[in-house]
């Protein structure tokens, strides 16, 4: 059955990550056209509801359903999700090899080690500064949580926020634009310890 979703929250959650509609598919396990419906009438079932829910990192009941009845479900499937999807925090350390480019330049390769669920930071003077959070999902693969910001006077500004979800030990590539203008190509290739 079919519930009613905020379109326009779908849509924008996804815009904000710099995702594109077959990326979010992708990654939620859906196909580009269910996400292109519900981003176009609202309209999904239950389990839609809840593979978008996870990879964007909201909760059903922030998805604003039209029924009230559904709203103490989903959100009680919203923290089973929770426990059922995302390993504890303490399952380990994950590898990541980082490769930045911006254009057709190489800015650089980076290899280090973030614990699962904190942030691991790359800092390319004067050009990007990246944080990466991995998350090991239940199944194995690792949601790469990333923000991205740029030189702003004194200070940084975030201008992307993607995230990607990746088989361990496989590349995953992400291409962000700065409000400058520059191209950057982000490669990540996690792997558990």
């Amino acid at each position: 059955m079919d519930m009613q979703w905020d379109a326009s929250q779908i849509r924008t959650e996804r815009e904000r990550r710099a995702w594109s509609q077959e990326h979010l598919a992708e990654v939620s396990g859906l196909s580009v056209r269910t996400v292109q419906r519900v981003e176009t009438s609202g309209a999904a079932s239950f389990d839609t509801a809840r593979a978008l829910a996870a990879v964007l990192e909201t909760s059903v009941q922030r998805g604003r359903f039209a029924r009230p009845g559904y709203l103490a479900m989903a959100a009680s499937l919203a923290a089973a999700i929770s426990l059922l999807f995302v390993r504890s925090a303490h399952a380990g350390d994950v590898l990541l090899d980082v490769g930045v480019s911006l254009a057709d330049a190489k800015l650089g390769q980076h290899q280090l080690i973030a614990p699962e669920g904190k942030s691991a930071q790359i800092k390319l003077d004067g050009q990007i500064r990246l944080f990466i959070n991995p998350i090991v999902t239940q199944d194995g693969t690792i949601l790469l949580s990333m923000r991205i910001e740029e030189p702003a006077g004194n200070g940084w500004k975030e201008f992307a926020e993607p995230r990607m979800l990746v088989v361990n030990g496989n590349e995953a590539t992400v291409k962000v634009t700065s409000s400058k203008g520059s191209e950057f190509w982000i490669v990540v290739r996690p792997k558990r310890m």
